[in-house]
């Protein structure tokens, strides 16, 4: 009888190993591997787009500072208006940056 011994993964093979595995049970269902379908999610949306607009961004005094291209949007202070829409912006946490010349 020959002994069979377990193999210790690094994260990467064990990744790949659970991510085959979910696939495999997933197609016994007719489901779509999660991966697939975020990229079609993406790629829908992108295909939505009619319009991209580039905000140039500083950081002035640990404030975020927005600079739109003329006409394009309106920014307020941390919110930028576009059409019918608002972004407000806000930095994650107590994060603190060095004043930009």
């Amino acid at each position: 009888m020959s002994e069979q011994r377990i193999k210790i993964a690094d994260f990467d093979e064990f990744q790949e190993v659970a991510d085959k595995f979910i696939e495999r049970s997933s197609r016994q269902f007719g489901e779509m591997p999660a991966s697939a379908f975020f990229e079609l999610l993406a790629e829908r949306m992108v295909e939505r787009v009619t319009e991209t607009i580039e905000l140039e961004v500083d950081i002035v005094d640990n404030q975020l500072v927005l600079q739109p291209p003329i006409g394009a949007v309106q920014v307020n202070d941390n919110e930028v208006l576009i059409g019918d829409r608002r972004i407000v912006v806000k930095l994650r946490g107590d994060s603190h940056y060095p004043t930009a010349h």
